[in-house]
Protein backbone atom coordinates (compact mmCIF):
# COMPACT_ATOMS: atom_id res chain seq x y z
CA UNK A 1 0.00 0.00 0.00
CA UNK A 2 1.42 3.11 -0.62
CA UNK A 3 1.49 6.42 1.57
CA UNK A 4 0.66 9.68 0.85
CA UNK A 5 1.04 12.63 3.27
CA UNK A 6 -1.42 16.24 3.12
CA UNK A 7 0.69 19.24 3.18
CA UNK A 8 0.71 21.84 5.74
CA UNK A 9 -1.32 24.16 3.82
CA UNK A 10 -3.01 25.20 6.87
CA UNK A 11 -2.35 28.42 7.63
CA UNK A 12 1.54 27.73 6.96
CA UNK A 13 4.13 29.84 5.61
CA UNK A 14 5.46 28.84 1.63
CA UNK A 15 8.65 27.85 3.60
CA UNK A 16 6.83 25.03 5.61
CA UNK A 17 5.18 23.84 2.45
CA UNK A 18 8.68 23.42 0.66
CA UNK A 19 10.14 22.07 3.55
CA UNK A 20 7.31 19.13 3.89
CA UNK A 21 7.14 18.46 0.28
CA UNK A 22 10.60 18.22 0.15
CA UNK A 23 11.24 15.72 2.93
CA UNK A 24 8.35 13.99 1.71
CA UNK A 25 9.52 13.08 -1.70
CA UNK A 26 13.62 12.14 -0.28
CA UNK A 27 11.93 9.78 2.54
CA UNK A 28 9.75 7.67 -0.20
CA UNK A 29 6.35 9.01 0.33
CA UNK A 30 4.44 8.32 -2.55
CA UNK A 31 2.24 11.70 -3.14
CA UNK A 32 1.60 14.96 -1.53
CA UNK A 33 -2.18 16.41 -1.18
CA UNK A 34 -3.63 20.07 -0.59
CA UNK A 35 -7.26 20.02 0.06
CA UNK A 36 -10.30 23.09 -1.06
CA UNK A 37 -12.45 25.45 0.83
CA UNK A 38 -12.69 28.93 -0.86
CA UNK A 39 -15.04 30.22 2.02
CA UNK A 40 -16.26 28.18 5.24
CA UNK A 41 -18.36 29.57 8.28
CA UNK A 42 -16.87 31.41 11.04
CA UNK A 43 -18.44 28.80 13.65
CA UNK A 44 -18.46 25.12 12.44
CA UNK A 45 -18.55 21.39 13.74
CA UNK A 46 -16.75 20.38 10.68
CA UNK A 47 -13.95 22.78 9.00
CA UNK A 48 -12.01 25.33 10.92
CA UNK A 49 -12.04 28.82 9.59
CA UNK A 50 -8.86 28.96 9.05
CA UNK A 51 -6.09 29.94 6.88
CA UNK A 52 -6.58 28.07 3.53
CA UNK A 53 -4.03 28.79 0.70
CA UNK A 54 -5.86 28.09 -3.17
CA UNK A 55 -5.03 24.26 -3.98
CA UNK A 56 -3.89 24.84 -7.37
CA UNK A 57 -1.35 27.47 -6.94
CA UNK A 58 -0.10 25.72 -3.93
CA UNK A 59 0.60 22.86 -6.05
CA UNK A 60 1.90 24.61 -8.59
CA UNK A 61 4.75 26.34 -6.20
CA UNK A 62 4.84 22.55 -4.97
CA UNK A 63 6.02 21.72 -8.61
CA UNK A 64 8.66 23.93 -8.42
CA UNK A 65 11.00 22.62 -5.35
CA UNK A 66 9.67 18.82 -6.32
CA UNK A 67 11.04 16.19 -8.78
CA UNK A 68 9.29 12.89 -8.72
CA UNK A 69 6.75 12.73 -6.01
CA UNK A 70 2.99 13.02 -7.11
CA UNK A 71 1.10 15.79 -6.47
CA UNK A 72 -2.76 15.54 -6.11
CA UNK A 73 -6.00 17.27 -5.13
CA UNK A 74 -8.13 15.53 -2.34
CA UNK A 75 -10.41 17.36 -3.20
CA UNK A 76 -11.11 19.89 -6.08
CA UNK A 77 -14.65 20.83 -6.11
CA UNK A 78 -15.96 21.46 -8.82
CA UNK A 79 -19.38 23.05 -8.82
CA UNK A 80 -17.37 26.38 -7.33
CA UNK A 81 -15.35 26.37 -10.48
CA UNK A 82 -15.68 26.80 -14.46
CA UNK A 83 -14.69 24.04 -15.73
CA UNK A 84 -13.20 24.97 -18.38
CA UNK A 85 -11.16 27.59 -16.47
CA UNK A 86 -10.39 24.44 -14.55
CA UNK A 87 -9.24 22.07 -16.87
CA UNK A 88 -6.84 24.72 -17.87
CA UNK A 89 -5.75 25.36 -14.29
CA UNK A 90 -5.08 20.95 -13.98
CA UNK A 91 -3.28 21.23 -17.31
CA UNK A 92 -1.03 24.07 -16.17
CA UNK A 93 0.06 22.54 -13.06
CA UNK A 94 0.53 19.37 -15.02
CA UNK A 95 3.17 20.63 -17.15
CA UNK A 96 4.66 22.35 -14.57
CA UNK A 97 5.08 19.10 -12.30
CA UNK A 98 5.90 16.70 -15.75
CA UNK A 99 3.18 14.97 -15.65
CA UNK A 100 2.94 14.07 -11.78
CA UNK A 101 -0.51 15.43 -11.01
CA UNK A 102 -3.37 13.84 -9.86
CA UNK A 103 -6.96 15.64 -10.12
CA UNK A 104 -9.06 14.61 -6.99
CA UNK A 105 -12.18 16.16 -7.91
CA UNK A 106 -15.53 15.77 -6.10
CA UNK A 107 -19.10 17.60 -5.98
CA UNK A 108 -18.77 19.35 -2.08
CA UNK A 109 -20.81 19.39 0.68
CA UNK A 110 -21.20 22.57 2.43
CA UNK A 111 -24.19 24.77 1.78
CA UNK A 112 -23.47 28.15 2.31
CA UNK A 113 -20.22 28.01 0.32
CA UNK A 114 -22.55 26.84 -2.37
CA UNK A 115 -24.57 29.60 -2.04
CA UNK A 116 -22.12 32.57 -1.00
CA UNK A 117 -20.31 31.64 -4.46
CA UNK A 118 -23.51 30.98 -6.77
CA UNK A 119 -22.62 27.75 -7.46
CA UNK A 120 -24.98 25.38 -8.14
CA UNK A 121 -26.11 23.63 -4.89
CA UNK A 122 -29.06 20.95 -5.93
CA UNK A 123 -27.40 20.23 -9.36
CA UNK A 124 -24.14 19.49 -8.29
CA UNK A 125 -23.86 15.99 -8.79
CA UNK A 126 -24.66 16.55 -12.57
CA UNK A 127 -22.46 19.48 -13.06
CA UNK A 128 -19.95 17.48 -11.75
CA UNK A 129 -20.71 14.49 -14.14
CA UNK A 130 -20.76 17.05 -17.01
CA UNK A 131 -17.43 19.07 -16.03
CA UNK A 132 -15.48 15.56 -15.70
CA UNK A 133 -16.66 14.73 -19.47
CA UNK A 134 -15.72 17.98 -20.69
CA UNK A 135 -12.19 18.31 -18.82
CA UNK A 136 -11.84 15.28 -20.38
CA UNK A 137 -13.05 15.88 -24.03
CA UNK A 138 -10.28 19.86 -23.85
CA UNK A 139 -7.35 17.29 -22.63
CA UNK A 140 -8.20 15.24 -25.95
CA UNK A 141 -8.34 18.18 -28.19
CA UNK A 142 -7.19 21.34 -29.34
CA UNK A 143 -10.39 21.84 -30.92
CA UNK A 144 -12.72 21.64 -28.27
CA UNK A 145 -16.21 20.59 -29.53
CA UNK A 146 -18.84 19.58 -26.44
CA UNK A 147 -22.62 20.07 -26.14
CA UNK A 148 -23.78 19.68 -22.74
CA UNK A 149 -26.84 21.22 -20.42
CA UNK A 150 -24.38 23.45 -18.46
CA UNK A 151 -21.85 23.84 -21.48
CA UNK A 152 -21.61 24.18 -25.47
CA UNK A 153 -18.72 24.70 -26.93
CA UNK A 154 -17.75 24.65 -30.85
CA UNK A 155 -14.46 25.27 -32.86
CA UNK A 156 -12.90 27.26 -30.23
CA UNK A 157 -8.92 26.20 -29.64
CA UNK A 158 -7.96 24.60 -25.91
CA UNK A 159 -4.58 24.76 -24.33
CA UNK A 160 -2.11 23.48 -23.61
CA UNK A 161 -2.45 19.62 -22.97
CA UNK A 162 -1.69 17.76 -20.00
CA UNK A 163 2.20 16.26 -20.57
CA UNK A 164 0.93 12.60 -21.16
CA UNK A 165 -2.35 13.81 -23.19
CA UNK A 166 -4.79 13.01 -20.01
CA UNK A 167 -5.01 13.67 -16.14
CA UNK A 168 -5.42 11.11 -13.52
CA UNK A 169 -9.08 11.68 -11.88
CA UNK A 170 -9.94 9.73 -8.60
CA UNK A 171 -13.43 11.01 -7.69
CA UNK A 172 -13.97 11.60 -4.10
CA UNK A 173 -17.25 10.98 -2.09
CA UNK A 174 -18.72 8.57 0.37
CA UNK A 175 -22.45 8.33 -1.34
CA UNK A 176 -23.62 5.27 -4.06
CA UNK A 177 -23.93 8.39 -6.65
CA UNK A 178 -20.23 9.56 -6.12
CA UNK A 179 -18.69 5.83 -6.28
CA UNK A 180 -20.78 5.34 -9.30
CA UNK A 181 -19.38 8.23 -10.42
CA UNK A 182 -15.94 7.44 -9.80
CA UNK A 183 -16.02 3.55 -11.72
CA UNK A 184 -18.42 5.64 -14.64
CA UNK A 185 -15.63 8.52 -15.30
CA UNK A 186 -12.75 8.77 -13.02
CA UNK A 187 -9.34 6.45 -13.02
CA UNK A 188 -10.26 6.10 -8.98
CA UNK A 189 -11.91 6.32 -6.35
CA UNK A 190 -10.74 8.55 -3.16
CA UNK A 191 -12.60 8.17 0.09
CA UNK A 192 -12.25 9.84 3.15
CA UNK A 193 -12.75 9.47 6.96
CA UNK A 194 -14.46 5.76 6.72
CA UNK A 195 -14.06 3.21 9.13
CA UNK A 196 -12.39 0.06 7.67
CA UNK A 197 -16.08 -1.44 7.69
CA UNK A 198 -17.55 1.60 5.75
CA UNK A 199 -14.41 1.63 3.55
CA UNK A 200 -14.82 -1.95 2.78
CA UNK A 201 -18.74 -1.16 2.37
CA UNK A 202 -17.75 1.23 -0.89
CA UNK A 203 -15.15 -0.96 -2.32
CA UNK A 204 -17.70 -3.96 -2.87
CA UNK A 205 -20.12 -0.97 -3.96
CA UNK A 206 -17.20 -0.76 -6.70
CA UNK A 207 -16.88 -4.18 -7.54
CA UNK A 208 -20.64 -4.22 -8.31
CA UNK A 209 -20.81 -1.15 -10.28
CA UNK A 210 -18.01 -2.29 -12.28
CA UNK A 211 -19.50 -5.66 -12.79
CA UNK A 212 -22.71 -4.25 -14.03
CA UNK A 213 -21.46 -1.53 -16.61
CA UNK A 214 -18.53 -3.67 -17.70
CA UNK A 215 -15.78 -1.44 -16.21
CA UNK A 216 -12.48 -2.90 -16.09
CA UNK A 217 -10.68 -2.08 -12.48
CA UNK A 218 -7.23 -3.16 -13.62
CA UNK A 219 -5.70 0.07 -13.17
CA UNK A 220 -8.52 1.35 -11.37
CA UNK A 221 -7.38 3.39 -8.63
CA UNK A 222 -9.17 2.75 -4.79
CA UNK A 223 -7.53 4.94 -2.31
CA UNK A 224 -8.52 6.49 0.94
CA UNK A 225 -7.44 9.71 2.89
CA UNK A 226 -7.49 9.25 6.86
CA UNK A 227 -7.08 11.49 9.79
CA UNK A 228 -4.74 10.49 12.90
CA UNK A 229 -2.86 12.08 15.24
CA UNK A 230 -0.21 10.33 18.54
CA UNK A 231 -2.10 10.50 21.76
CA UNK A 232 -1.45 8.23 24.96
CA UNK A 233 -5.06 7.08 24.51
CA UNK A 234 -7.17 5.45 21.97
CA UNK A 235 -9.96 8.40 20.60
CA UNK A 236 -12.21 8.42 17.48
CA UNK A 237 -13.21 11.97 16.82
CA UNK A 238 -16.56 11.51 15.47
CA UNK A 239 -18.11 14.78 13.78
CA UNK A 240 -16.97 15.64 9.90
CA UNK A 241 -13.21 14.61 10.55
CA UNK A 242 -13.94 11.15 11.89
CA UNK A 243 -10.02 10.98 12.82
CA UNK A 244 -8.43 8.71 15.00
CA UNK A 245 -5.82 9.78 18.25
CA UNK A 246 -3.75 6.37 19.90
CA UNK A 247 -0.38 5.28 20.02
CA UNK A 248 1.46 3.68 17.48
CA UNK A 249 0.65 0.23 18.04
CA UNK A 250 -2.76 1.13 17.35
CA UNK A 251 -2.24 3.73 14.95
CA UNK A 252 -0.70 0.96 12.88
CA UNK A 253 -2.99 -1.87 13.45
CA UNK A 254 -5.69 0.36 12.51
CA UNK A 255 -4.25 1.99 9.27
CA UNK A 256 -3.22 -1.98 8.29
CA UNK A 257 -6.62 -2.78 8.02
CA UNK A 258 -7.36 -1.26 4.46
CA UNK A 259 -5.30 -2.83 2.38
CA UNK A 260 -6.27 -6.12 2.81
CA UNK A 261 -9.75 -4.44 2.17
CA UNK A 262 -8.34 -3.14 -1.21
CA UNK A 263 -6.76 0.32 -0.57
CA UNK A 264 -3.73 1.02 -2.99
CA UNK A 265 -2.96 3.86 -1.59
CA UNK A 266 -3.50 5.51 2.03
CA UNK A 267 -2.98 9.21 2.35
CA UNK A 268 -2.11 10.59 5.85
CA UNK A 269 -3.85 13.79 6.87
CA UNK A 270 -2.54 14.39 10.48
CA UNK A 271 -4.53 15.77 13.62
CA UNK A 272 -3.69 18.79 15.64
CA UNK A 273 -0.43 19.46 13.82
CA UNK A 274 -0.17 23.30 14.19
CA UNK A 275 3.68 23.88 14.41
CA UNK A 276 4.20 20.18 14.79
CA UNK A 277 4.25 18.68 11.57
CA UNK A 278 8.43 17.81 11.25
CA UNK A 279 7.33 16.22 14.84
CA UNK A 280 4.42 14.58 13.19
CA UNK A 281 6.36 13.10 10.75
CA UNK A 282 9.65 11.79 12.65
CA UNK A 283 7.36 10.11 14.92
CA UNK A 284 5.32 8.33 12.43
CA UNK A 285 8.00 7.59 10.03
CA UNK A 286 9.98 6.06 12.71
CA UNK A 287 6.96 4.13 14.52
CA UNK A 288 4.39 3.70 11.95
CA UNK A 289 5.02 3.60 8.39
CA UNK A 290 7.73 0.76 8.27
CA UNK A 291 5.05 -1.83 9.94
CA UNK A 292 2.38 -0.68 7.03
CA UNK A 293 2.06 -3.38 4.99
Amino acid sequence: MRIGIHLPQFGKSPADIAKVAKYAEESGYASIWVSDHILMPAQTGAVRATDLLEPLPTLGYVAAVTKKIKIGTSVIVVPYRNAVHLAKELATVDILCGGRLIAGLGTGWLEEEFRALNAPYERRGAYTDEAIRLMRAAWANQKLEFKGEFYTIGGLHFSPQPTNGNIPIWVGGLSRRAVRRAVELGDGWHGSRLPPNEFEERVRWIHEIAARTGRSLDSFEITHRAYIAFAAKWTETGGYVRGHLGPSEQLVDYLNQFAPLGAKELLIAPLNVEGAMEEFLDRFDREVRPRLK
